[in-house]
C-alpha cells in the first residue's frame, strides 16, 4: 500500500486555551504544511506535544484575513503526537500531511 497525502481543515473559535487541531494517526505521519487563516486580529501560538513535553513551535500576531505558515520544514510525528493552537480570536487551520502505510 502506498503512502497517502491527506488534508484536514479545522475551525478554532475557543480563545485562551490550547486546542488540538491535529493528532497523528496510529502509524505516524509527516506534516508537510500548516496554514493558518486569521478571521480576526489575533495573537496565535502553535504547539507540538510529543507526549513528554508541550513545546511552543512558533508565535505570531496576525491581522484580520492574514495567512500564516508557522512551519519552515516538514514535521515528523509519531503515533498520538499532537499539534495545538492557542489564539485570541477565531481562525481556520489547514493541515496537509502524509500518512504512513
Amino acid at each position: 500500500m502506498a503512502n497517502t497525502y491527506k488534508t484536514v481543515m479545522v475551525e478554532v473559535s475557543t480563545t485562551g486555551s490550547n486546542v488540538v487541531v491535529f493528532s497523528a494517526p496510529s502509524g505516524g505521519c509527516i506534516v508537510r504544511n500548516v496554514m493558518i487563516y486569521a478571521k480576526g486580529a489575533s495573537t496565535t501560538s502553535v504547539l507540538y506535544d510529543d507526549r513528554t513535553t508541550n513545546v511552543a513551535i512558533n508565535k505570531a500576531t496576525l491581522a484580520t484575513d492574514e495567512m500564516w505558515e508557522p512551519f519552515s520544514a516538514p514535521l515528523g510525528m509519531l503515533s498520538a503526537n499532537t499539534i495545538s493552537v492557542n489564539t485570541s480570536a477565531a481562525l481556520n487551520v489547514l493541515i496537509t500531511y502524509v500518512e504512513f502505510s
